[in-house]
């Protein structure tokens, strides 16, 4: 492998571990939330989407140290990119609605998913097996976990709507999720 894709493999790998190390982090802090501990349909989801970052995370790290990153400046540099993309996500968890935060994860993992796909294919360019195997792992975690989470949010919108007053339309949610739902079945498949 070249130096110049040896170098782009350690810089997106180094940006992966920023991005996975807040994904991972924010999550955790919101399944300390009881809003999101108390709901049977969310938390054991929230925990899947956690736990596989963090095997990715241990990967990620392990890659880095293989091809010669250093985990010190190039993580840093790694993370200042990804909570860049995450920071006006992630904040203060208890002062949002579980539905903003929920919208977040939506907006984390679609990131994650996009960021897999470039590193899948900068491996695939640079024939790096193991980053290859890595970002395959990333992408059928994070792309499912986007539909997951998408189909959870109309109820969740509803529900909290409910709680000020009578919603004007009883069938919101499930209107919602039919229409998100065609909407997803209408995209030209990739």
């Amino acid at each position: 492998m070249s130096d110049s894709h040896q170098g782009n493999i350690r810089q997106y790998v180094n940006d992966m571990i920023g991005l996975e190390a807040d994904v991972v982090h924010a999550i955790k802090g919101q399944l300390a939330d009881e809003r999101i501990s108390s709901r049977s349909d969310l938390a054991p989801l929230l925990r899947e989407i956690a736990d596989a970052g963090e095997r990715r995370l241990e990967r990620l790290k392990e890659l880095s140290k293989a091809e010669g990153g250093a985990l010190g400046s190039a993580i840093k540099e790694g993370v200042t990119t990804a909570t860049g993309v995450l920071a006006g996500l992630y904040g203060r968890v208890r002062e949002h609605p579980l539905s903003r935060m929920v919208r977040d994860d939506i907006i984390a993992q679609s990131a994650a998913s996009t960021s897999y796909g470039m590193l899948l294919t900068l491996a695939l360019a640079a024939g790096h097996a193991g980053c290859e195997a890595l970002a395959k792992d990333g992408l059928r975690s994070t792309s499912p976990a986007v539909t997951r989470l998408t189909a959870l949010m109309p109820d969740i919108v509803a529900e909290e709507l409910a709680q000020d007053e009578p919603l004007a339309n009883p069938a919101a949610a499930h209107v919602a999720l039919a229409a998100i739902r065609d909407s997803w079945n209408q995209s030209p498949s990739v």
